[in-house]
């Protein structure tokens, strides 16, 4: 019985915290990139200078790989806190890239593969919405920025409401 009250706890409190941050991100995507990349750069950093350390005191044959590690996480984080809109920047431009690519290897299969046509029709569009996607994002993107953490959002408040909802769903506790 206190386990399934553990984790009907647990599974409410995850999905109120999870539709707080999506409505975060919703209302206020600036605020809540800022902070994510603040964080991120932060647990760079924070994690670059302990891997660092540990190669230092580790064994012989495993210091440079971990030192050399460290000291790139830590640059990266640096990076990352220094210049924040270039690393959003940066986020968005592989997410664009990824689509362009994605769009274009969709299409080639429309077209070099033995799919009947509805399914081939849905692949072909796909595929251009990946590229149109992609190029949105390349010249647009402030727009492309503020539209994935639109859409994390969204997925944020979904999962959370979906995290309510099965915890409340757990069946009832058997008698011992």
């Amino acid at each position: 019985m206190q386990n399934r009250a553990a984790y009907v706890a647990l599974s409410v409190i995850s999905g109120l915290l999870l539709v707080v941050l999506g409505v975060l991100f919703l209302t206020n995507p600036k605020l809540t990139l800022a902070s994510v990349i603040l964080l991120v750069g932060t647990f760079a950093i924070v994690y670059g200078l302990a891997l660092a350390v540990s190669g230092l005191m580790g064994r012989e044959e495993s210091r440079g790989w971990a030192v050399a590690a460290g000291l790139l996480a830590v640059i990266m984080g640096i990076v990352i806190l220094v210049w924040p809109a270039a690393t959003g920047l940066m986020v968005l431009y592989i997410v664009a890239a990824w689509a362009v690519i994605t769009g274009v290897t969709d299409i080639a299969a429309a077209f070099m593969s033995d799919l009947s046509g509805g399914r081939r029709v849905w692949l072909l569009l796909i595929g251009l919405l990946g590229i149109a996607v992609g190029v949105v994002f390349f010249v647009h993107p402030l727009t492309g920025i503020l539209a994935l953490l639109w859409l994390v959002g969204v997925y944020l408040v979904a999962l959370g409401v979906l995290r309510i909802i099965a915890g409340f769903m757990l069946p009832p506790a058997q008698p011992a």
